[in-house]
């Protein structure tokens, strides 16, 4: 998978784009795209510290934003003309989203909340043993 663009947000967050293209058949691609931004757990987040403890012993000090667009079985042909529709309509589609300057507190505090609705989904993080 090989980066294709990185895209510094508005909010100070960085949009990274990769491809991972590849061969289906002989004259055919699936032309895959993933889109990942990592996210700081600030306190200023939440309205308690507990809160934010909470949803660092599950996803740790830093969350990921992942998106991915592919397409399957493109003729060689067209594999260049493919990837720019899938990068041009998910820059249209979701970089205003993206850059919001409250995108990475609502993120937090969506999952949250989901962990607080489905405490069964999540499980802490495992801590590295002290050396003694």
């Amino acid at each position: 998978m090989g980066l294709i663009e990185t895209i510094n947000l508005t909010n100070g967050l960085t949009l990274n784009i990769s491809d991972a293209s590849r061969r289906i058949a002989k004259d055919t691609i699936k032309v895959e795209l993933y889109f990942q931004v990592k996210i700081e757990v600030l306190d200023s987040f939440f309205a308690s510290p507990e809160d934010c403890r909470q949803l660092k012993n599950i996803f740790g000090d830093e969350l990921t934003y992942e998106h991915k667009l592919e397409r399957s079985f493109v003729n060689d042909s067209d594999e260049e003309s493919v990837r720019t529709e899938l990068l041009n309509t998910f820059k249209k589609n979701s970089l205003a989203y993206l850059s919001s300057p409250n995108f990475a507190k609502k993120m937090a505090l969506s999952l949250l909340r989901d962990i607080k609705l489905n405490p069964f989904k999540y499980r802490a993080a495992p801590y590295p043993e002290r050396a003694e």
